[in-house]
This record gives C-alpha cells, structure tokens and sequence, in this order.
C-alpha cells in the first residue's frame, strides 16, 4: 500500500496510497458520513499580527436538502501535533445546503468583525497547522481537517494557512477523503446560517480604489452569448443583468447541476476568441426546457467556481432558430476556455486513466491516445524530469462526468453508479483503467472543480441504458482472468498485496469502530488495531476474493503482504502464523487438495513488529523449504515498515534452489523522521527507503551460506520504478522484472510493487507478468465498499481482490517446463558501465520488452 495515512478510515483505496493518499495499510481517514456535516472552512489568524478577522472561526456546511440539529456535537480544536486544545459544544440547527458559523476566541490585534455567527466559542486554533474535527452527539468523528505540518489529516493534510489566510474547500459540498485534494489556502469567506454570501474583510490601512460606475445594459436587448462569455478570466456583465438567446443543448433538472446549457444557433467559429455557449442556472424548482429547444433568457451574469453562468433568470420560448452544429474535436487543444460549455463532437481516441471517482461522484478520467498516464518517476528520473513529465500530464488529463454533483456513496446511495453499472443493474463490462472508449453522443465541455470536464448532455447514472451513455467501449475483464494461464516455466513465484488480510475482527475487538454500507450494516473496522473486516460477513467476503485471485494465479510460491500479524495484534507471541494458517486453510478448501502449505515464523522473532507482516505460502508439491525462514530485523525498518521475510526454496524435481525475500517498505503517506516530499516526485520518506534498500542489501550479504544463491527480492517496495530506492537495489546488480504498472493512484499507473533478481536468478527467469485485475477496478467492486451504493456489484472473482496488482515471474528449474520466450540481443555495455547495465550484457534474462502483459498497460 502506498500511503498508510495517519487517519482513521479503512476505505482500502488508492488510495489508500501512491504519492501519500489512501491505501490498504491504514485505509483512508475520517471522511464525512452519508448525508451529513462537514468542516468546509476553519481560520486561526483571528487577531493576530496582519489578521484579516479578529476572532478564529470554524464554518459548516450541510449538502443535504434537511436541516441537520447539531446539539451535542463538538468541535475538538487540536495543535498540528495531535494535541487537544479545546472541545466546543454545539447547539442549533444548521439548514439544509446551508452553513453554520461558529466564532471562535479574539486575537490581541482587532481587525475586522466577523459576520453574525450563529454561535461563539473560545477556541483558538494556530494560524499555521492545525487539526479540526468534527464528532456527532454520540461522540463518533464525523469529519477531520488537518493542514500545514499536521499529523492527523484524511489523505494528506491541506496546504499551511497564515494570518491572512484560512484553510477553506473548493466545493462546500463535496470530500474526496484527502485534504489536500478538497481545501486550499485563500483569503477568509466566513458564513453562517443567515448569510446571503461570504463576507469580505476590510483593511483600513488600505484604501480602496473607487469603483467604476456600472454601464447600465439596455433592458431586453439581446446579447451574444459570446459577448456575455467575454475572453477574459470574468464575464464583462458580472453582475448585470442582461438578456439572450440560443439553442439547448443540455439539460440537467436532477442530480444537483440544476441547469440547462444554451448556446448559439447554428455552426459554430472553430476560431472564435469567446464560447458562444452558457450555463443557466434555474435551480432544484425551476421548469426546465428540452434539450433542442429555441429560448430567450435574463437573468444576472456571474461566475461559479470559474465559469460563466446566469442565475435568479426567467425563461421564454424563442423563434426562428437554426439547431445547433456539434464542433467536431479530435484532442482538446490546450487553451479551451473558448471552448467552454461548447457542443463538441469528440472523434479522437481517448482512453480510462483513472477510474477511482466513479463510486463518489461518477467521474471517469480520460487522457488522449491509447495507454493510461504513468507516475512520473516510475518511467523518469525524479526531479526535473519528473517534474516536466507531471505537467505533461496535468495538462492531458481530461474528466468525463456525469451530468451530477451527488455523491453515490453518502448523500446519494440509492442512485446506481454510473459507467459501471447500465441499465439498473448490469455489471458484466465495468469500465477500467486502459480501457479505450469511443464518443457515442456529443458531450459539451465544463470546467469545475479546477478541471476541465466532458459533461453529457442529460444526467447518467447505473439506470440509464447502455445506448445512451456518451460513450462505448469493449469489456476487458474476460482476457485479464487467463493472462495467467500462459506464463513460461516449469515453476513459477510471486508477489500478492493482500489488502490488509486480518482474521481478528473489528466486531470482537473492545472499542472497535466501524464504518457501515448504505443499510447501516458494518464493513470495515476504525480506531483500532483491526485494519481490516469489522463483521464476519465482510471477512468472509474479503476473503472468498483474495482466494480466487491466489488459486487463479496458480503461482508456487507467493510473498505476500498486508497480512495480519496475529501476535502484534494480540499480543502472544504464539499466535504469529494465525492468520496466515486460516489464509492457507481457506485456499486450500477452494483447491480441493493441499494445494498450500506456508512457512513458518523463526523461533527468534524482533521485539517490536507491525499490526501487519510479510509471509510466504507454497505448493509443496512443487518446492520445499529449505531451514527455518529468517527475519531481517534492522532498526530501518523498527517502527516504519515491515521487517523483511527470507526462505530458500528447493524443486522437488531436481537439486534447484533459490532465495525469495518478501518485502515491505515504508509508504509514501505519513513522514517518518521528517523525511518529507521534497518535490521531486518520489514524495514522503524517500531517503528511509533508501536506508531499508540498503539495511535488506546489508542482511542478504551477512547470510554467508546464501552467497551463491539465486536470489529474488519481492514485493510492495512502496516505489516506482526509477526511484532512488530501487536504484540501490539495482546497482547491487539486481533487474526489475517486469516493470509494468501494478497500482493507480491519482489517476496514474505505476508500480509499487516488484520482482527483482541477482544474476544468479536471472539465469532462472523465463517470464515475468503482471497481472491486472486489482489497480484497474473500481474500488466500487472491493469488499470494503460492498452494497455502499444501490446495487450489490459485489461478486467472488479476484477481480478488485486488493487495490496492488500482483507479479507473477516464471521460472526453469528444470522440471516439466512450458517454452520460454526467445532471450532478445542484448546491447554490450559501453566502456565505464556498471549495475543493471552491465548485468544484461552477460544475463540470459529475456528482454523486458518480451516479457508481455496487457497491451495498454507495457511499458
């Protein structure tokens, strides 16, 4: 897992973790339940040198269409270190998609007042970092903000604040579970329940400039759209109130857009200057017009989160129009701000880079051409190139929405997602990441959110049938299931992320929350020991998954991860192998045979070990253990990560052996011993990654009667591919195996996960796969998210078994072998060469390029 966050919630993700989000290790954190509260501003500057407010504030906001009683919540005002400052208490009400303003204690430097708050308290919050929480009346966190240096946050913590700033959402109503993803640092806009917008502050050390005098708009003239849409950042008659004319091209009158798009009859100038489309704002008990309708509107001209749109606007048929002509778009050109809110008929090739945000909000990531966007540094070196590579891809990366603004996993569960299911209830062609799909219907383009957005022209969701999504595409789960099936070799190892495989339950442990499915039955555990299942019923649906991925696999000696280390977690040290005997158990069960056996824990074990372990299974049949396995226990590890599991293996069909080491590095979330992202890419704790390479080197040296062993190193390094970790690993002359990309995380593919190999393993190798059937899935169909929406997508394939893709690498030992590929030429070194380099020159190592996987996907 790539980020094992410092929260509180076991939402398993995506994420839980790449560059430091939610992951498997310690899922995501404190999001806010379905329809509820949550934290949409908090500033801690009141009164302090260069305050813009005299006094902290915190600001709520309600998404839901209820009015919500807070009496008996609190607030719990907490230092970025975690600890407790002061506990409020609330008492009102707070309306229905409306904000609740608590006025928190004043500063020692008056500025300006804050707006009536709707209550006051005496929390003082530093104007720097801080946490903020947010607990029911039953005391049950409800939602956390944590920005700056803190050390509890959802995902990542927001950017710091000043004096002059608060930490604020970009959407009130929406939380992705990551801070850093939904609050940005900005001028105060504190609201309370009687507000009729954000207030400013003033500054009387600064004058402000007179305003220029507003040009009145003659009364019911007709303006171009274009010249209401202006070719600046703002419309010219913000704040007027004027009139036009156009074409509907979309209506969305359910969902939350509350809208309908007009725009300008007839064929459009593909080199206009301005859009001649416009967003119409009616809201939830407005009478919409059809899609194709001629209409003449007033209302007042005003942005919204960067767009151009009317609202408060009466609407009448209009005459004498001309339907309006798709533009027809091959790739969105960079500068598409003439584009916005445009009719476009899309013909290039897109395809699915990301697919996370269909189970919250229905959205599907595209990028141009054929394969997904790759992490930067698991293709380039971090740094510079990194760097440019990211920008690369923030200006490619493009969102296919839904026409909505619901969340199907809180506020709107009774919905079907969208994409994933059709037709109220088929799931036979889910839409993954790789996936290349075709514009079935014109689409316009949006831009909310601060991303640019391909919206259909009515609201789609799981009912919606499948002729009438904007787009098509084929379904490529049924040719992933067999990829196993055909990788070389008489024996075969592998490495599989278990998602936090745990047979104690959150149910019997004492204290132990839960987070709970649409019906309000639990699923996973929080604010325990338990990372993972809360009920049996969640257990054993975790667990039917990760059997069917291991037995399809047909692999003969996996190194697994995220395994619960039953004696951490109960404290007798007896117990070690628990869970991992009931694993082998339960596979067994499946297999009909004994198909698995494990290795069992040394009898000398560290003295401080991790809720979750590394371990190796086996098919007897095939391989022996050769000793006890052993332990790299190494103070890089104590405290941050997996201590490192190694066994050699001998074929029962031959003299054969070799070494595997399972492995699991510190994660890129929470900072270990300050050892921060510094922007290059390979985010939080590099450098101890670096220390954990180097300390798992330093053990396999020390291991005297393994100094002529093939050796392989497997596992969830928790870094990509060019990282400097991985680096070290490879200048020791080990080669990645099989580089292709095993994990998504923020809508880029790359691999956390790897198989390395000394020379001596090389000479071994005949494949090396990975295989796709986790990182490419909607976490919709994980078990952790089993019936959170309205229909149970939930089913016993490995597909979405884990959130890491596993590794499979063959290999000849000399036993009854499937032919191996070709071994490629191999270029010699040039003059000074070392490493990897060198190690191809001489290796038998078939060439990566030969090595296949799923096309979109190679690298």
């Amino acid at each position: 897992m790539q980020g094992e966050l410092v929260s509180l919630r076991p939402l398993a993700l995506a994420v839980a973790c790449g560059v430091c989000t939610p992951l498997a290790v310690v899922p995501t954190a404190l999001a806010a339940p379905a329809g509820t509260v949550v934290i949409s501003e908090v500033y801690g500057g009141g009164g302090n040198s260069g305050s813009v407010f005299s006094n902290d504030f915190v600001e709520l906001f309600n998404p839901t269409d209820q009015p919500i009683d807070l009496k008996g919540w609190t607030i719990d005002q907490q230092s970025a270190a975690g600890n407790t400052g002061k506990l409020h208490s609330l008492t009102g009400t707070i309306p229905a998609g409306g904000y609740y303003l608590i006025q928190g204690a004043a500063g020692a430097n008056p500025s300006t007042a804050l707006p009536a708050a709707d209550e006051e308290g005496s929390f003082n919050f530093s104007g720097t970092k801080a946490v903020a929480t947010l607990l029911d009346a039953s005391g049950n966190p409800v939602d956390l903000v944590g920005w700056g240096d803190a050390a509890e946050f959802e995902g990542a913590p927001a950017v710091g604040t000043s004096n002059k700033t608060s930490i604020q959402r970009t959407n009130p109503g929406a939380d992705t579970d990551n801070n850093q993803a939904d609050f940005v640092a900005g001028a105060p806009t504190p609201q309370g329940s009687g507000s009729t917008g954000p207030t400013q502050p003033t500054d009387p050390t600064d004058p402000t400039d007179p305003t220029e005098p507003v040009t009145p708009v003659e009364p019911g003239a007709i303006l171009p759209i274009s010249e209401i849409q202006g070719t600046g950042e703002t419309t010219p008659f913000d704040g007027k109130v004027v009139t036009t004319e156009g074409i509907v091209t979309a209506v969305y009158n359910e969902g939350g857009k509350d809208g309908f798009i007009i725009q300008t009859a007839g064929t459009p100038d593909p080199a206009a200057t301005a859009s001649s489309a416009l967003f119409v704002y009616l809201g939830s008990q407005g009478v919409y017009p059809t899609v194709g309708q001629a209409v003449t509107v007033t209302g007042t001209a005003g942005e919204h989160y960067g767009t151009t749109q009317l609202k408060d606007v009466t609407v009448s048929p209009a005459q004498g129009l001309d339907p309006v002509t798709p533009l027809d778009i091959t790739v969105l050109p960079a500068e598409r701000e003439p584009l916005e809110h445009m009719l476009l008929n899309i013909t290039g090739q897109y395809t699915v880079t990301d697919n996370y945000q269909i189970n919250s909000y229905g959205e599907v990531g595209l990028v141009d051409g054929t394969t997904p966007l790759r992490q930067p540094t698991d293709v380039v070196t971090p740094g510079a190139e990194a760097t440019a590579m990211q920008a690369e891809n923030d200006a490619r990366r493009l969102i296919l929405d839904d026409g909505r603004t619901r969340n199907y996993s809180r506020s709107d569960q009774q919905t079907p997602l969208p994409y994933l299911i059709q037709n109220g209830g088929t799931t036979t062609a889910p839409l993954r990441v790789g996936d290349g799909v075709d514009f079935a219907h014109p689409v316009v383009l949006d831009f909310d959110h601060d991303q640019w957005r391909l919206q259909p022209t009515q609201p789609v969701t799981g009912n919606t049938n499948t002729a009438d999504l904007p787009i098509t595409w084929q379904n490529s789960r049924e040719a992933e299931l067999s990829a196993m099936d055909s990788v070389a070799g008489d024996t075969s190892i592998a490495a599989f992320n278990v998602l936090n495989y745990f047979t104690t339950l959150g149910e019997d442990v004492p204290g132990c929350d839960s987070y709970t499915d649409s019906k309000g039955a639990p699923v996973t555990a929080r604010n325990c020991d338990v990372r993972g299942a809360y009920s049996q019923q969640a257990f054993e649906d975790q667990q039917r998954k990760i059997v069917a991925a291991i037995n399809r696999m047909n692999a003969d000696v996996v190194s697994l991860s995220e395994i619960e280390n039953t004696a951490t977690v109960t404290g007798d040290v007896s117990r070690r192998d628990e869970s991992l005997a009931q694993l082998v158990d339960a596979l067994n069960a499946a297999a009909g045979e004994q198909r698995w056996a494990y290795a069992k824990s040394p009898a000398t074990l560290p003295a401080s070990e991790d809720a979750i372990r590394v371990a190796f299974i086996y098919n007897p049949a095939k391989v022996e253990p050769v000793g006890e396995s052993r332990i790299f226990d190494d103070g890089a590890f104590t405290g941050t990560a997996r201590q490192p599991l190694a066994q050699q293996f001998k074929s029962t069909q031959g003299d054969s052996t070799f070494v595997a080491v399972a492995n699991h590095f510190k994660s890129k979330g929470s900072v270990a011993f300050d050892d921060k992202d510094t922007g290059d890419g390979q985010g939080n704790n590099a450098n101890l990654r670096v220390s954990q390479a180097k300390a798992l080197l330093s053990h396999l040296n020390a291991q005297s009667d393994w100094a002529d062993q093939p050796v392989f190193i497997l596992g969830d390094l928790n870094s990509y591919s060019q990282e400097d970790s991985v680096k070290v690993l490879e200048e020791a002359g080990f080669a990645n195996l099989g580089e292709e990309p095993t994990y998504l995380f923020g809508g880029q593919q790359g691999s956390l996960d790897h198989a390395l190999a000394n020379p001596k393993a090389q000479e071994l190798v005949a494949d090396a796969r990975v295989w796709n059937i986790n990182a490419d899935e909607s976490i919709a169909f994980e078990y952790s998210r089993r019936n959170y929406n309205a229909v149970d997508v939930y089913d016993d394939s490995p597909f979405r078994s884990s959130d890491h893709d596993p590794i499979k690498v063959g290999l000849n030992l000399g036993g009854t072998s499937q032919p191996a590929p070709e071994p490629q030429p191999q270029p010699q070194p040039e003059q000074g060469q070392s490493g990897l380099s060198s190690l191809f020159g001489s290796s038998s190592l078939p060439s990566l390029s030969s090595l296949s996987s799923r096309g979109s996907s190679s690298s």
